[in-house]
């Protein structure tokens, strides 16, 4: 009998936070997260995690490796979604940053989206159809003290998902974007050890007096790429306990 082709959805950044929480989801949905991320030791720990998930290694700020894990997913099945969560955060008056510091978080936040993005567009061609979330931030529609530079690189991310979806529709791929507010993860709390704050603080200033779970954002992620979604490209999807809404 012939083994059913595995169905995959790629993950960048899916070793922990929310695109850990996103594999959890899209596994209970029928498909294979096939998660990447630059750490091996975390990697292990995630397929634990996740029952039926693969690990690749993978540095979203290289198209290299880009395109070797894309590679080396395919051997493993057909992939049907990507979801662009890699990413990484930091504060800093706008008259304190240096050039460094906008090299080096838009290689991430930005090359490491549309390079991903970029790299899987053959590969949804070649089976007619294909389905993308990228992880933006409520950064990306409201302004925050001390985050320009963070806001910045989700504004682009959000801008592009928005022009690459009028460009892919006629592929039949659809792409869309989340964008949490804070949200309880390992990124967070390195956040709050690196420029203070603490969860019951940044709960205040929620409408639901409260931050929000990964399994929350995970869920509309995987709604998102299922056909569940299918009339639903170049959206923007808030899921921030209505914290841009005051």
């Amino acid at each position: 009998m012939k083994e059913k082709t595995r169905r995959l959805v790629l993950i960048t950044g899916g070793t922990s936070g929310i695109g850990l929480a996103a594999a959890a989801c899209v596994a209970r949905d029928g498909y294979t997260p096939v998660l990447l991320g630059r750490n091996p030791e975390r990697g292990g720990e995630a397929e634990q995690k996740v029952q039926g998930s693969r690990y690749i290694p993978c540095d979203v700020t290289s198209t290299k490796d880009i395109n070797r894990a894309v590679k080396e997913a395919e051997a493993m099945g057909r992939i049907e979604g990507l979801v662009a969560a890699a990413g990484q955060y930091a504060e800093g008056l706008v008259e304190n940053i240096r050039d460094e510091d906008m090299e080096n978080l838009f290689r991430v936040n930005v090359f490491g989206v549309i390079a991903s993005v970029r790299a899987v567009i053959p590969v949804f061609r070649k089976y007619g159809r294909g389905s993308i979330v990228v992880v933006s931030s409520d950064a990306a529609v409201q302004g925050n003290i001390q985050g320009g530079l963070y806001s910045a690189t989700k504004g682009a991310v959000t801008a592009f998902a928005r022009s690459a979806a009028l460009e892919l529709a006629v592929e039949n791929v659809r792409i869309n974007v989340v964008c949490p507010g804070d949200i309880k993860t390992p990124l967070l709390e390195r956040q709050f050890a690196a420029y203070g704050g603490s969860e019951k603080e940044t709960a205040e200033l929620y409408p639901l007096m409260r931050i929000g779970r990964p399994e929350e954002v995970g869920e509309v992620i995987s709604f998102l790429l299922s056909d569940r979604a299918s009339f639903m490209t170049g959206s923007v999807v808030m899921v921030d306990g209505g914290l841009t809404d005051w």
